[in-house]
């Protein structure tokens, strides 16, 4: 339900800095704000997470989070730097509840039921940016920003209500006070990264399949209205088909994800989104269009589910706070710069061209990641 709300926020930034600036740079400034929270407290955040009752960090973070969502509503008709700045504390307080969310899974469901579990979480995640990003168009179209807002920290508290019915196991750790602990305890984190290969390559290719999305997710909303001619705001339809794509591949792996090998689900992903990107580039039938989209959020459930499912069965508990702390800097920062430098280029060369060329990347990122790993076993 929270993710739900934080999609109804991002549409909404993603309008009004579209309203203003009519470029696919502008549209990036939500993102960035997104992005550089994460890269400013994330990997610090992991540590916290690791220190404190994840229950607790889960509950207080969706009720910072509610009652920061109202507080937009009296300035987004007067000052968008205010706006910015209070969705930058709510992204920022998101930092917390997004490792203390995923190390929970760990908590939750025994080893061999982990692919199911988190192609379980990853549907839920998708279905929340299905209904968050597909119904926030009607609903800002027929109510208003205000009544979208309203409902977002309604269901920040809904949120609230529910993780206090869920019963998560929790060690005190005692842990010394400061900022030199504290540092110590960062370093702990990038240091078990840096000695495992299979950690560091999952978290290079997780960064790499959001950089993409976020790309399609940004240039959707000049696609919608440039290339489709339905509308700006309408941008919501296209990523509902991708969420749509991902709620498909994740029901699949749910049911026969264990019969492959982790790697190997990952290579099939790049190669499908790869295809559906290229494929998207080249065609303006709108039918043709949502088929390619829906196939791209099939590919990303291919990724995204097994490298998690690879993160969470090499990670010890010790560590998960601050690895998955990491990890939500390196997918939140994929909405940074490269969101950044690709929105500069759409303006410059065209959508077909951009889009084609981050096709054949990810195309070409499968095939290389199929060859090398081609004897690898889990």
């Amino acid at each position: 339900m929270s993710q739900i709300a934080d999609r109804f926020l991002l549409y909404i930034l993603l309008i009004l800095v579209y309203k203003l600036t009519k470029s696919n740079l502008g549209v990036s400034i939500p993102l960035l704000i997104f992005g550089f929270s994460a890269v400013l407290f994330g990997p610090s955040a992991g540590v916290f997470v690791d220190r404190w009752n994840k229950k607790h960090v889960m509950v207080i973070s969706n009720l910072l989070r509610g009652g920061l969502t109202l507080l937009i509503i009296p300035f987004m008709n007067h000052s968008l730097i205010v706006v910015f700045i209070i969705s930058f504390l709510i992204f920022t307080i998101s930092q917390f509840f997004a490792p203390a969310e995923t190390s929970s899974i760990r908590l939750l469901v025994e080893k061999r039921d982990l692919i199911a579990a988190n192609s379980l979480f990853m549907m839920t995640l998708m279905t929340a940016s299905i209904i968050g990003i597909g119904l926030a168009a009607p609903l800002t179209n027929f109510f208003g920003i205000t009544y979208v807002l309203i409902v977002a920290a309604f269901l920040h508290l809904l949120s609230t209500l529910a993780t206090l019915l869920i019963s998560l196991e929790h060690r005190e750790r005692q842990m010394a006070l400061g900022f030199i602990s504290l540092f110590k305890e960062l370093l702990t984190g990038f240091e078990f990264i840096r000695r495992k290969a299979v950690i560091r390559g999952a978290l290079i290719k997780l960064f790499f399949s959001t950089s993409v999305l976020a790309a399609v997710c940004m240039l959707s909303v000049s696609f919608s209205e440039k290339i489709l001619g339905i509308g700006a705001a309408n941008f919501g339809y296209l990523i509902f088909s991708t969420g749509i794509g991902m709620v498909i591949g994740g029901l699949f792996l749910g049911r026969f994800g264990h019969h492959f090998k982790r790697n190997r689900l990952a290579h099939i992903g790049f190669l499908l989104a790869g295809l559906a990107l290229i494929t998207l580039s080249q065609t303006q039938n709108i039918w043709l269009v949502f088929i390619a989209i829906f196939f791209l959020g099939t590919g990303n459930a291919f990724i995204v589910t097994p490298l998690q499912t690879i993160l969470h069965e090499k990670v010890p508990k010790v560590v998960q706070g601050r690895v998955f702390g990491v990890q939500n800097m390196f997918i939140n920062s994929a909405f940074t710069f490269p969101v950044v430098i690709l929105g500069e280029i759409a303006d410059l060369v065209g959508l077909h061209t951009i889009i084609a060329s981050l096709g054949v990347l990810v195309l070409l990122t499968g095939l290389l990641d199929t060859i090398v790993n081609r004897n690898q076993t889990d």
